[in-house]
């Protein structure tokens, strides 16, 4: 049988410290649906609509708090933004509004994390990711209609939330002049509003030209570049263009690293990995764990014994003809928008100046993408490549994309560790990618 998705809700009072809790005769619990539906637990969208229709009120999710799996089923508890519920709304029948103090005879799971959301809730100035705050969602969408009032584009349905995490919050319009995505990012991504305007400036084809880019508050109105990615697309044939079109993209860009660093892009080129490594390898196991995937002393002990190993593959890397450029940093099939012969590539976030090659490294899933095709990782690999052969032979380039995917676990790991981790509030969002990305270099 397939999980069961349980979520749980936290909706507060407008103005008092109270939140809502069914009550019966057996006691206090949070409102909670069901579905058999499964979804990214980043992915709002399904909850904002399940509240909203139960409830009889359009509101907005904040945030994810916390995530369980047990019993074959996924728990999920989610904070709901209470600012939006009008001072004269009634609870339906069998709801009541409970002060905090009163929550004791809650389950001894779902009471932890009530506390927790108290907690979190009675300091709104600490939280630093803006859409995590109540009443961001009513003046983000008021600011978004504004903008469409100016270009005399219409609101065909109300602004909806698609996504809300530390990573990014990502709001959908459906208008006159078709749908229109919003994304708001946070401060250690605060390249990718102007690194998508430059590469939109100076590649229309790949990159369409964003509506608006707002890089003081960090924000994007963007056209919908398309519902289909390569993560749904069968034909190997389709995938060998994409990549070639990447490859191709990532030669042009060589030669304006200089510019790109300019726009705030970060310098992560293999000079810095290699002094990296044995920092980060030398780390505690505990530090480089996560809240559900753990290292083991002894894994990183055999990690530790391979540190001359991968500096030497940086140095050997380096010793070869290609050059530095845009790393994409996140790329795998999801970030492939595909329409027509036409490709564009999506969510710039992770990226840095670095190996190129390094991208490459989702080729490790593509098999499992396309069944039905053979020797799929050769085929992708060397369609990638080919492009490539203006710095190097074939036979060259693929010593040197082997070095790359050796290395690109440990450059994506430094990317959590020294980036992106240190800058996030809600740490178990993200806390298990370094131990991730290190565990794929242990022996299968």
């Amino acid at each position: 049988m397939p999980p069961a998705y349980i979520h749980f809700l936290l909706i507060p009072h407008p103005s008092e410290n109270q939140i809502l809790m069914l009550s019966d005769e057996t006691g206090q619990r949070l409102p909670h649906f069901e579905t058999a539906e499964p979804h990214y637990w980043q992915t709002v969208a399904p909850v904002t609509q399940k509240v909203s229709e139960h409830l009889g009120i359009r509101l907005a999710t904040l945030r994810c708090m916390k995530t369980e799996f047990a019993n074959d089923n996924i728990t999920l508890f989610y904070a709901i933004d209470g600012s939006l519920i009008p001072a004269d709304w009634q609870p339906p029948q069998g709801m009541t509004w409970v002060e905090q103090d009163a929550v004791g005879e809650l389950p001894p799971e779902q009471k932890a994390v009530v506390e927790e959301w108290f907690q979190w809730k009675a300091d709104v100035d600490a939280i630093r990711t803006e859409w995590y705050r109540p009443g961001w969602f009513a003046k983000t969408t008021a600011w978004i209609e504004q903008q469409f009032d100016e270009r005399g584009i219409l609101l065909t349905v109300p602004i909806e939330q698609v996504r809300s995490w530390e990573r990014s919050a990502i709001l959908r319009a459906q208008t006159s002049f078709g749908t229109i995505y919003f994304k708001a990012l946070p401060g250690m991504f605060r390249h990718e509003a102007p690194l998508v305007k430059w590469l939109a400036y100076n590649d229309p084809e790949l990159f369409p030209k964003p509506i608006l880019v707002d890089g003081w508050r960090r924000w994007l109105l963007m056209p919908d570049y398309g519902s289909q990615t390569l993560e749904s697309v069968t034909e190997i044939e389709r995938w060998e263009a994409a990549l070639r079109r990447f490859a191709e993209l990532q030669i042009s860009l060589s030669v304006r690293i200089n510019e790109l660093i300019g726009l705030g892009c970060p310098d992560r080129r293999l000079y810095t990995l290699s002094s990296a490594i044995e920092p980060l390898l030398m780390s505690s196991a505990g530090s480089l764990s996560g809240s559900g995937l753990k290292l083991t002393d002894e894994e990183l002990e055999q990690l530790r014994a391979r540190i001359p190993e991968f500096q030497q593959a940086c140095s050997a890397l380096g010793n070869y003809g290609i050059p530095a450029s845009l790393e994409h940093g996140d790329f795998w099939a999801g970030q492939v928008v595909v329409n027509g012969d036409k490709t564009v590539f999506i969510d710039w976030s992770d990226s840095s100046i670095s190996h190129p090659f390094f991208s490459l490294y989702f080729l490790n899933d593509a098999d499992a993408k396309l069944p039905d095709a053979p020797n799929v990782r050769e085929r992708l690999r060397d369609a990638y490549l080919q492009p490539w052969r203006a710095y190097e032979p074939l036979d060259k380039l693929i010593e040197a994309f082997d070095l790359a995917m050796l290395l690109a676990p440990l450059h994506h790991a430094l990317i959590y560790q020294r980036h992106i981790l240190p800058q996030m509030q809600v740490q178990w969002e993200m806390n298990n990618m370094i131990a991730f990305y290190l565990r794929s270099l242990l022996p299968k």
